[in-house]
């Protein structure tokens, strides 16, 4: 199987990123047995259907890393996936070219990856404020980059009815690593700061986040 990688992030989070390749029908014997699929993934795109089966089988293959347990894998009231009945934190991505995971099982987690094209420019209005517009400077991969770090952000929070403009803000984070960002999210009840990790990968940025 095309597994890219699978990294230790601290002794309880793990991240893992698969290059989609093969055919659902190669993907569809890696996911195990109890796992019951959308209902409506057979009629969906090939495409759409590579991306979730690959996604749920580097899910479960982390999940190995901590236990066996045959644990269900659904979507809890606002659409995040959760191992049910188990104290995991789980978050899930994919573009047509790359799935990618990342679980913990003491921290809340958020991933997101977003391929690099000239669509992010052309929808930069709507998502980022005028200050981030200074800082990503009309450039495509930094421009994406900002946008995969608010999705991130999104995860984080857990919770719908958010606007990306105003409640998810990104800057360039002041300490000496260069591949991180500081995220804000703040709503009329909330405010939390975010690390998120950076980086890019097969013409991809690749953001994550761990809340320790």
């Amino acid at each position: 199987m095309p597994l890219l990688q699978t990294r230790e992030l601290d002794a309880h989070t793990l991240l893992g990123v698969w290059l989609l390749d093969e055919a659902p029908e190669a993907l569809r014997p890696l996911l195990p047995a109890h796992l019951i699929p959308d209902e409506n993934l057979s009629q969906a795109h090939p495409r759409r259907q590579r991306e979730w089966l690959a996604s749920r089988a580097l899910a479960y293959q982390l999940l190995q890393q901590f236990t066996s347990e045959p644990l269900p894998l659904l979507r809890d009231a606002t659409g995040k996936p959760v191992f049910a009945g188990a104290p995991f934190q789980l978050s899930i991505t994919h573009s047509p070219r790359l799935a990618a995971v990342i679980l913990s099982e003491k921290y809340d987690v958020g991933i997101d990856i977003e391929q690099v094209s000239a669509k992010a420019l052309r929808v930069a209005d709507k998502f980022l404020t005028e200050q981030e517009k200074v800082f990503t400077a009309a450039d495509e991969q930094q421009t994406c980059l900002y946008w995969s770090a608010k999705e991130t952000l999104y995860k984080m929070y857990s919770q719908k009815q958010l606007i990306f403009k105003e409640n998810l803000l990104v800057e360039p984070s002041h300490g000496p690593e260069n591949n991180l960002l500081q995220g804000h999210v703040i709503t009329d009840n909330f405010s939390k700061l975010y690390q998120i990790h950076h980086e890019v990968l097969h013409n991809h940025v690749l953001t994550y986040s761990v809340d320790r």
